[in-house]
């Protein structure tokens, strides 16, 4: 069977983490149904901080550009700073171009799973789930790959204080969020 959502009600924004970045929250519950015909339903109130973004790419990518200008700048010859200015203009589509809301839903499925503690006791299942749900949001390969090989590199799980909910606790520890 293949991945789909069943809801997937809007998530606006609503603040920022201690750590900068924007937090988001589900309107209403989130349903998706996996690859193997599993239902998750994320819970009306769950907060993601949105897909995590690998800090290097940017500054790869900036690398690139500021490469590019300099050697121009320095008068170097067309081959020596052109193959550069178009891996940088390649670089910054594809970095503008992505498909947030597709990929926000996405995350906050995965940001889920990694909190159910007892349900995906492997992490490698939350990421598993959240590669399903951004082949059932339609997240094109050239985005899936990388955003996946990322959160797989990514050993973490967070646990992020979920305002509207109640922790589920066993052995003195919060397992999940109901």
């Amino acid at each position: 069977m293949m991945a789909r959502f069943l809801a997937s009600p809007p998530t606006p924004a609503v603040g920022k983490r201690p750590n900068g970045k924007t937090e988001y929250r589900a309107s209403g519950p989130i349903i998706f149904s996996d690859d193997r015909a599993e239902i998750h339903i994320i819970p009306t109130g769950w907060r993601s901080d949105g897909v995590s973004w690998p800090g290097w790419l940017l500054l790869g990518l900036l690398a690139i550009g500021a490469a590019t200008v300099a050697l121009w700048a320095l008068g170097a010859a067309v081959w020596a700073w052109a193959p550069m200015g178009v891996a940088f203009e390649l670089l910054a589509l594809f970095w503008l171009a992505r498909p947030r809301q597709r990929l926000l839903i996405a995350a906050f499925v995965h940001d889920w799973a990694c909190q159910q503690t007892i349900a995906f006791p492997d992490k490698r299942d939350a990421d598993r789930l959240f590669n399903e749900a951004m082949r059932a949001l339609g997240v094109p390969l050239l985005y899936r790959v990388p955003i996946y090989g990322w959160v797989r590199l990514r050993g973490q799980r967070v646990q992020w204080q979920q305002p509207e909910l109640s922790p589920i606790m066993a052995g003195g520890r919060v397992v999940g969020w109901e």
